[in-house]
């Protein structure tokens, strides 16, 4: 006689109801969400920070960009001789030629450096170049006036700094004049010219020409 097995056919139902009776599968099947949500969590994330990060570095690059470009402008005018460099007119394009900063950017200039720099959603961005050359955040005739007052001279070539106050004096005097940082308007022309201050020798018969670049509006 031929015995037939006869096999039990498996049926998602019966796969379904084994599902329900055991309590890890359950349990596997909630970590593995869970699990899930915490990496799309995390890439959403970091996909986030990508952004944040890309926006900033264009921030600071075009930041850079314009501080530079300001910065060259001053020094180009220490480079030129006196009787050449005249005086230059310097305009911050930063809406056309570098980006578009909605709110506008602010710029300031001291004796050793100029800055540049923008703020948005609370967060400040900014660049900051050394100059190379002597810098007052001053006009001609707020120098002028200035030195007369300390000095009783001007410093014109027709009105030299008596040489009794001291070629150190004069040179201190003037630091410190540089030591003050500017704030400028970015909307309007900023002027940039070479200057002279002339002082007297100890003995009174030469004078001896001070360099200094101006910056102002």
């Amino acid at each position: 006689m031929k015995i037939k097995l006869c096999l039990q056919k498996s049926t998602p139902r019966k796969y379904l109801f084994h599902f329900i009776a055991d309590d890890r599968a359950w349990i596997d099947l909630l970590l593995s969400k869970v699990a899930l949500i915490f990496v799309s969590i995390i890439i959403l994330a970091a996909l986030y920070h990508l952004a944040a990060d890309a926006g900033r570095m264009n921030h600071d690059r075009q930041l850079d960009l314009i501080a530079q470009d300001f910065c060259s402008a001053i020094n180009s005018a220490g480079k030129s001789s006196y009787e050449t460099a005249g005086g230059n007119i310097y305009f911050f394009d930063a809406y056309n030629k570098y980006g578009n900063f909605g709110s506008g950017i602010n710029a300031s200039v001291s004796g050793e450096y100029v800055s540049v720099s923008f703020e948005e959603n609370g967060r400040r961005y900014g660049s900051v170049k050394p100059l190379m050359y002597k810098t007052l955040p001053l006009s001609e005739d707020e120098v002028r006036g200035e030195l007369m007052g300390a000095f009783s001279a001007n410093g014109n070539i027709s009105q030299p700094i008596p040489a009794f106050y001291g070629y150190t004096a004069v040179t201190e005097f003037l630091a410190a004049l540089g030591t003050k940082e500017e704030n400028l308007n970015t909307s309007m022309e900023v002027h940039i010219e070479k200057t002279l201050i002339y002082i007297h020798n100890l003995n009174g018969t030469e004078v001896k020409e001070l360099e200094y670049i101006l910056v102002h509006q």
